[in-house]
């Protein structure tokens, strides 16, 4: 009751009485199911929150614990400069994924038009005192927060560029999913929002059984000032 708002004997009642009249064409039971949990929980864009968490960044003594990416996916919006994708000439939508460099896992997900313009609010506001944050170039100007791939010793160097690599792995398991990757997407920018989370939580939950991306050795206790 609690995930549907009805009990099964009153399920069942709807059920026959949407039956009866064939009132959709093609309705299957699971259909009604959907609808009444869509109804009842009407989740928000948060409901991630179980599967994407930002705390489980926190392993190790690393001063910097996560790499920060944006990944663009293509959508069918025709040309529009306000969703123009460098990347592949097209409309298109940008997010920002964080990934834990200790474990791999998807800790951070967040739409955003512009790499240092999301850094600047919610990313750098999310790290801790002293933390800093491993991404590319496209992040620099925020020499505190971000380590681009101009700051460190060469080792230091060496081991943020491998774990920037295992970064874009993960951002290429998102979109094994062609609804983020191969295809221009042609619904809406609000439902392309909830199919990024829904995959970014699927592609999570599968590094947490059994297929992780490749491991990072990473270690900055001499950025430790």
């Amino acid at each position: 009751v609690s995930f549907y708002g009805v009990s099964p004997d009153l399920c069942c009642i709807i059920w026959r009485k949407l039956d009866a009249h064939k009132s959709i064409i093609g309705a299957q039971y699971k259909h009604l199911m959907w609808a009444l949990y869509f109804m009842k929980v009407y989740g928000n864009e948060e409901n991630n929150s179980n599967f994407i968490l930002w705390d489980a960044r926190i392993i190790g003594e690393s001063r910097s614990l996560v790499t920060i990416d944006g990944t663009d996916m293509p959508v069918g919006l025709g040309f529009n400069k306000g969703f123009y994708g460098v990347k592949f000439n097209h409309s298109g939508l940008k997010y920002e994924v964080g990934v834990c460099i200790a474990m791999g896992h998807i800790v951070w997900i967040h739409p955003h038009l512009n790499d240092l313009n999301i850094s600047r609010t919610a990313l750098i506001g999310a790290l801790d005192r002293d933390e800093s944050a491993v991404a590319d170039s496209g992040y620099r100007g925020e020499p505190h927060h971000i380590r681009t791939p101009e700051v460190g010793t060469e080792m230091e160097i060496e081991m943020q560029d491998l774990a920037r690599a295992r970064h874009e792995t993960v951002n290429s398991r998102l979109k094994f999913f062609n609804v983020l990757g191969a295809q221009y997407f042609r619904h809406s920018i609000s439902f392309h929002s909830s199919c990024f989370r829904a995959v970014a939580v699927i592609t999570q939950l599968g590094f947490e059984n059994g297929a992780p991306p490749f491991h990072v050795d990473f270690r900055d206790e001499e950025l430790l000032h």
